[in-house]
């Protein structure tokens, strides 16, 4: 039968330890002699302090970015966009706001009065056509003093939204606007307003 020295009991140990030490999560620094092994413990698991973003956080962060295209869309689109015709009436939605006040140019004050294409309101001789040679349209047309409004000009006025200066009218003269409805009982109906007009481009 074969005995084993003490020496090699002794190593036969310390390896235990070792492997013992790296099954505990420790970290063993060893160098050949059992009395000077020491274990060092494994480092801590460390929190990152970076900054994270919510999808809460990005979406407000972009919210005034949004905002801002949105309303250089709208600008654009009073400036240059197709007038979907519309039945004109006077409606709080349609009331300047800042974006209209701050970027338009105020003519001042005009008396509103309303036309339709019949004998009544245009003569005997009335065709449907403008000054400028378009079909008077109900939600675009406008008779203007040519002298104040350029024909061609678009216009926005309060209350009634964004129109074109397209015709004019031997009444229609100084701070005057004649708007183009759909038939005679609505121009009566309208009757006579006075608003705010804003200059969104000119001819």
């Amino acid at each position: 039968m074969r005995f084993l020295s003490v020496k090699t009991i002794v190593r036969g140990a310390s390896a235990l330890a070792l492997c013992a030490s790296l099954s505990l999560g420790t970290a063993l620094a060893y160098n050949g002699d059992p009395e000077l092994a020491y274990t060092t413990p494994a480092p801590k698991a460390t929190t990152s302090t970076t900054a994270t973003t919510t999808p809460a956080q990005s979406v407000k962060a972009a919210a005034p970015v949004i905002a801002a295209s949105a309303s250089t869309d709208r600008l654009q689109q009073l400036i240059s966009g197709e007038i979907v015709t519309r039945t004109v009436e006077k409606l709080d939605a349609l009331a300047a706001d800042a974006q209209i006040t701050q970027n338009f140019k105020n003519l001042g004050s005009f008396r509103l009065s309303f036309y339709c294409t019949c004998e009544k309101c245009c003569g005997a001789y009335a065709t449907g056509l403008t000054k400028s040679g378009t079909t008077v349209t109900e939600g675009r047309t406008i008779a203007v003093d040519p002298k104040v409004i350029p024909l061609g000009s678009r216009v926005y006025i309060d209350g009634y939204g964004v129109f074109i200066a397209e015709d004019v009218g031997s009444a229609i003269k100084e701070n005057k606007i004649d708007i183009a409805v759909g038939n005679h009982e609505q121009a009566l109906k309208l009757g006579i307003d006075e608003a705010t007009v804003y200059l969104v481009a000119g001819a």
